[in-house]
């Protein structure tokens, strides 16, 4: 019997030459396996010169001890044997042809081990552009049997991103399924390709490229922080100055119309004593004085009026009448009584010269009597 051999990597094809049987029934070609994230199919192809016949198959699988049959005369060139086996197992598998209950020999592969041969699929990525950022969520791929983490306890994320057209690419591994990129400028297309590490040897495969054009950045920058800042200590400096004279131009206003000046102790201490002068208690002691009276006389003339006379009386009549306006009050009734002298003494003179030739009753005298 022969014995194919499994060649290395994820795929596990091989081909055998065509065995020599008993019964003259060829044996199937180029038997592999094909493992594809934890799943385990064992393919075939049909023995030469097929044409026309109809073979059936036999696929078995060995674990620790004897094979067992999983596909038994079927005609389809595949077995499926995932639901057979487990992740850290080591299993050997072989298939043969049978044709009118005839049947080939056996066609063997190596033992190998579902976790170390199998292929991962690429992860699922998902860009989003925030705030001059891009972020990357990444989903890590459907297994068949378990999932990815609980079988891979050390896995890392390494996402290799770039700028659309240019050929330099910068790498960032991760353990976190979402991450945040570093350092990217803003209104930039940025395209992104992520593959999975299981282990130190093994990754999963590549995912296609998913580009995306990153948003403005809403960060400050650090100018403009420090503008901000040296401009709000300017506001409050020049705020602080010019509250403090408005207190200040405040306080002087006040002290200016209210002004709070104090006596010298001497005025403080004679103003509170009590007057000593004998002139000053004999005025706040003595009664009020009785107010004078000037008493007025008017002597008429006895004799017939002449023309003179008459204006001597009209001219008395203004006299007596000034008289009569004396104030009572002593000064007053003195400057009248000036005042009315010198009118008087102003009308003799001029009717001196008039009574030269007259004689008529003399000048009605007014006397004052203090």
């Amino acid at each position: 019997m022969n014995k194919a051999v499994v060649p290395s990597g994820p795929h596990c094809a091989y081909t055998s030459p065509v065995p020599v049987n008993t019964g003259q029934v060829p044996s199937p070609e180029n038997v592999r396996i094909v493992s594809h994230n934890m799943g385990l199919v064992l393919e075939w192809d049909p023995p030469p010169n097929s044409t026309g016949k109809d073979f059936t198959y036999t696929a078995e699988y060995k674990g620790w001890s004897s094979f067992e049959s999983v596909c038994l005369n079927e005609s389809s060139c595949r077995c499926d044997f995932t639901s057979e086996i487990s992740v850290f197992g080591a299993y050997e598998f072989r298939v043969r042809a049978e044709l009118e209950g005839k049947s080939s020999d056996w066609i063997k592969t190596d033992t190998v081990a579902l976790d170390e041969i199998t292929s991962i699929s690429a992860p699922d990525v998902m860009l989003e552009s925030t705030r001059g950022g891009v972020e990357v969520d990444i989903t890590d791929p459907v297994l068949r049997k378990g999932d990815l983490k609980s079988l891979y306890h050390l896995i890392s994320y390494h996402i290799h991103y770039w700028i659309e057209g240019e050929v330099k690419k910068e790498e960032l591994k991760t353990e976190q399924s979402r991450v945040m990129l570093p350092n990217l400028s803003p209104r930039v297309r940025y395209c992104v390709q992520v593959k999975i590490a299981v282990s130190d040897n093994k990754t999963s495969l590549p995912g296609n490229a998913t580009c995306i054009l990153n948003t403005e950045s809403e960060d400050v920058q650090p100018w403009l922080i420090v503008s901000v800042l040296l401009a709000s200590f300017a506001v409050v400096l020049v705020s602080v100055v010019l509250i403090f004279f408005a207190v200040w131009y405040t306080y002087r206003g006040i002290r200016f119309l209210c002004p709070q000046a104090k006596l010298p102790e001497h005025i403080k201490q004679y103003l509170s004593e009590r007057p000593k002068s004998s002139e000053l208690l004999a005025m706040q002691s003595s009664p009020q004085p009785e107010e004078c009276y000037h008493e007025v006389s008017i002597i008429p003339c006895l004799e017939d009026p002449t023309p003179s006379q008459d204006l001597q009386k009209t001219q008395g009549s203004k006299h007596t009448q000034l008289y009569a306006n004396i104030s009572s009050k002593p000064e007053e009734a003195l400057n009248q009584e000036e005042k009315l002298c010198d009118h008087k003494q102003r009308v003799d003179n001029e009717n001196t010269g008039r009574n030269t030739a007259l004689s008529g009753c003399r000048d009605g005298e007014l006397e004052l009597l203090l």
